[in-house]
């Protein structure tokens, strides 16, 4: 069993699921990312059932409402209620902007609530605030590649080498 902490992404969109590990890497977040696209998978793995039987749970949640088969506030209450203990931290990250999901949540004990950012900066930095629900916040070494942080105020944005660029046709 690794000693690396386990992220849980509820999130049926391919792509959102790779930019979200993307996210992670850089922001230099130490976690095994595991997903579930739909709500049985989803149970599944926080059951531990089946081929889940050994897996640890994870660490933290990170949950879209907008999954198929049932409403993500359904989930979240099944997931309150009967699937996992309260000392799991779940979080939302969705794309709905429907009026009254954050305070439903909320009163469901989400532990926090972010809508999918536009930007990737803004996401990598959602990534890295998971760090606060991971054991010793799970911070990995200096030299991870953060390809896609923003550039701080005033800071060069750095270029490779001459002998390291691609050749232009």
């Amino acid at each position: 069993m690794s000693d690396i902490p386990e992220i849980l992404l509820l999130e049926d969109s391919r792509n959102d699921r790779d930019l979200f590990a993307l996210a992670l890497a850089n922001a230099g977040v130490r976690a095994v990312l595991r997903h579930a696209e739909d709500v049985a998978d989803a149970v599944r793995q926080l059951t531990r059932v089946g081929a889940y039987a050994r897996s640890p749970l994870p660490a933290v949640v990170v949950l879209d409402l907008g999954l198929p088969n049932l409403d993500g506030i359904a989930l979240l209450r099944l997931i309150r209620r009967d699937i996992i203990p309260n000392h799991i931290p779940v979080v939302v990250l969705t794309g709905s902007l429907r009026e009254g999901d954050r305070a439903a949540c909320e009163s469901l004990g989400v532990d926090d609530y972010q809508v999918k950012p536009i930007l990737f900066a803004d996401l990598v930095a959602f990534a890295a605030s998971l760090r606060r629900f991971l054991p010793g916040g799970a911070k990995a070494p200096d030299e991870t590649a953060r390809l896609y942080r923003r550039p701080d105020p005033g800071e060069e944005t750095p270029r490779p080498p001459r002998s390291e660029r691609p050749e232009r046709p």
